[in-house]
């Protein structure tokens, strides 16, 4: 019977979240939130103590736009991830650590584009606009550690010729900044 009263309150929890609106469910199911409901504290968080790097993509933009997420590790190599984010939206991965080296573009070029802004309503058909690259391979224990976030921002901006600017900003496991 606890069980059950445990789970209803989690997924009336996770009903409330979804009817808001409100988008941020890692940290309404964190670690201390469940060891509150008596779901012990086994439970990872991201980030935080996960074996895992949180990336996000989030689209500061009014148009639909394509990034590439490519990433490096010892066991597969070189991993690259296309996704299509809609304005003002964020999309997400948890990847398995460790993670070598990371970036919005290619990890193997670092002059490489790593964002598209699709022009019209959105379509792969559509003409785009390359934003200039990130610029920066991000690497392990020195731009981020294991169980930490990395998201990749892209931004209009007067500062670059596409009118677009990537950025990142992070967010450290133990909750500095």
């Amino acid at each position: 019977m606890r069980v059950q009263k445990r789970w209803a309150v989690v997924a009336g929890g996770l009903a409330l979240v979804l009817v808001s609106g409100c988008g941020d469910l890692l940290g309404l199911f964190n670690g201390e939130f469940l060891s509150a409901l008596g779901m012990g504290s086994s439970v990872a968080s991201l980030p935080g103590d996960a074996p895992t790097l949180y990336v996000g993509i989030q689209n500061g933009t009014d148009k639909v736009i394509e990034a590439q997420l490519s990433y490096r590790t010892k066991d597969t190599g070189v991993e690259t991830i296309t996704t299509v984010v809609e304005p003002g939206q964020t999309t997400a991965q948890a990847l398995g650590c460790p993670i070598d080296e990371l970036t919005l573009g290619s990890v193997t070029d670092a002059k490489g584009v790593g964002a598209r802004v699709r022009l019209g309503d959105g379509t792969a058909a559509d003409p785009f606009i390359e934003v200039e690259p990130f610029g920066v391979i991000l690497k392990n224990q020195v731009n981020y550690s294991c169980g930490d976030g990395v998201t990749f921002v892209v931004n209009r901006s007067s500062a670059t010729r596409s009118g677009y600017l990537i950025t990142a900003f992070f967010q450290r496991a133990g909750g500095g900044g």
